[in-house]
């Protein structure tokens, strides 16, 4: 039986919506993670239940929530890169994550690979 995350289609059509670009945008320029009333502000979403339902769609596939609040996980990270979506013009150049050819997904030097969309978020994996 196919899970409805086994289509990479859906993944990718989490990405149109306005909302969701901000978010991730927002989530990009910030520092550090954001608690979930904090990422709200900044995106400028006023309704609360709106902006959870768009965050929780968001966290299947391109957003982490750890104990200290939200953050881009690597996906949301590698799409707005490739998007140009980003606010700040891209990926930082002295960042640590390119001083390496390691690739932070998989591990291989060079690996080429753009996207690593796992489609099954991990608590839904077997």
């Amino acid at each position: 039986m196919t899970s409805p995350f086994d289509d990479p289609a859906e993944a990718f059509a989490v990405l149109g919506d306005e909302t969701r670009l901000d978010i991730l945008r927002t989530l990009a320029d910030a520092d550090e993670p954001l608690a979930f009333s904090s990422l709200r502000e900044r995106a400028g979403v006023r309704d609360s239940g709106r902006f959870s339902y768009h965050l929780r769609t968001l966290c299947e596939y391109f957003v982490r929530e750890t104990p200290e609040g939200y953050e881009l996980g690597h996906a949301g990270t590698r799409v707005l890169d490739a998007s140009g979506a980003r606010s700040d013009g891209g990926a930082d150049p002295d960042s640590d994550s390119l001083e390496s050819d390691e690739c932070p997904v998989c591990g291989e030097e060079d690996c080429g690979t753009l996207f690593h969309v796992h489609l099954t978020p991990p608590w839904r994996r077997e």
